[in-house]
């Protein structure tokens, strides 16, 4: 489950935990909104990642929250809070691709 949170300090937390949540680290990590990142690992392997919280300016809340709503089907409340990212998108068969571009 992916957290939203806003921080006392102004800013937007966002904290993705889990390996389903990769795919929206994959996806907004190198976003110039970012203004800083902690990672939580485990204290029994420091290897293993257990959470990574992005951290923007609020400003950029409003393109923050409409991506992962378009592109994960994740919608927050107001407030922030816990949402479950959505199903992955199947992925496009060679043969759906070929069909369509006949007509």
């Amino acid at each position: 489950m992916a957290t939203l949170l806003h921080a006392e300090s102004g800013e937007l937390r966002l904290t993705l935990r889990g390996t389903d949540e990769n795919r929206i680290l994959a996806t907004v990590r190198r976003w110039s909104y970012w203004q800083g990142v902690d990672i939580e690992r485990d204290p029994a392997d420091a290897e293993r990642c257990l959470a990574v919280t992005l951290i923007a300016d609020r400003v950029h809340e409003a393109v923050v929250r409409d991506i992962l709503r378009r592109s994960f089907g994740m919608t927050f409340l107001e407030e922030g809070g816990i949402c479950d990212i959505g199903p992955a998108p199947l992925p496009k068969s060679r043969w759906s691709s070929r069909s369509s571009s006949r007509r």
